[in-house]
């Protein structure tokens, strides 16, 4: 079985788990299909950060970097019978949600001419569902994108990782909360660029120029939030130093408690699960 992966760097610890449950050891990351030196430098970093995570616990798969076109003739000609394809997208993409939701359909499009299925690793990220159903629907193999209990797609990394009853269970107890995970903090780690990386989503709309308002982004952080959430997946994670550092930073720079929830994989598991089922189903 092929399986396409098209997914934001933030949810590299949950497609980890994804790809562990597959049993494949074929791994290919998608090298973009350009002539510019300083992209494709760009990628393999972002690529490189990825990978090492899928590397960690003593595994070791066997990864490439090649170019869509490369991977599909490789699969053909090599025989090969499963593998999983990675295409990892820009961090802040969910600023600009149509030229993300356009790039997701033409990731799928090219992937579909050799996979099986295609799991996505987001939710709305600025989007409508309307806008994202029908690029499922008009995929010409199954798709599938992390839901709710009711089927609905979720908002964003944080209700993915905790679940979006967890999330507004949270925002009930405390409405000044902010939202921290281990990969966000590991790429972006000064509290301002963290902060108008998130305010975006934490609005509920995505354009660049929600976060151009610093000072006033600033006066709104310290006079409404109260706590910043920091969500481990693992013992690691509560364990490693680096991540602390990044979430005691940013909660001394606006005066934040912090408080620690533990996160996990379940609901991107049950998404491959239902693409997978749906492809055995054809």
């Amino acid at each position: 079985m092929h399986i396409g992966v098209i997914t934001c760097e933030i949810l590299r610890r949950e497609i980890k788990e994804a790809v562990e449950k597959t049993g494949v050891d074929n791994i290919f990351f998608v090298l973009p299909e350009t002539t510019n030196p300083a992209i494709a430098v760009i990628n393999r970093r972002v690529n490189d950060r990825f990978s090492r995570v899928l590397a960690e616990d003593g595994q070791k798969p066997e990864i490439k970097e090649k170019t869509i076109e490369k991977i599909e003739k490789e699969i053909r000609e090599g025989g090969i019978r499963n593998s999983v394809i990675i295409k990892v997208m820009e961090l802040r993409m969910h600023d600009c949600p149509d030229k993300l939701l356009a790039e997701i359909e033409e990731g799928i499009k090219k992937m579909s001419a050799f996979v099986d299925c295609v799991l996505l690793g987001y939710g709305l990220c600025g989007s409508t569902a309307s806008k994202i159903e029908r690029v499922i629907r008009k995929a010409e193999v199954p798709v599938a994108i992390p839901r709710g209990r009711k089927g609905e797609i979720l908002n964003n990394c944080i209700e993915i990782a905790l679940g979006r009853e967890k999330v507004q269970e949270l925002l009930r107890e405390e409405p000044g909360t902010f939202f921290m995970t281990p990969a966000g903090a590991s790429i972006i780690k000064e509290p301002q660029v963290i902060l108008e990386s998130s305010i975006n989503i934490m609005a509920g709309q995505m354009n660049r120029s929600a976060a151009a308002d610093t000072p006033r982004i600033i006066k709104l952080m310290r006079n409404h939030y109260q706590r910043v959430v920091k969500i481990c997946h693992s013992e690691a994670d509560e364990k490693d130093r680096e991540y602390s550092k990044t979430v005691e930073k940013f909660a001394k720079k606006f005066g934040l408690e912090i408080q620690i929830e533990h996160g996990s994989s379940k609901i991107m598991l049950e998404a491959l699960e239902k693409a997978k089922f749906i492809f055995s189903s054809k």
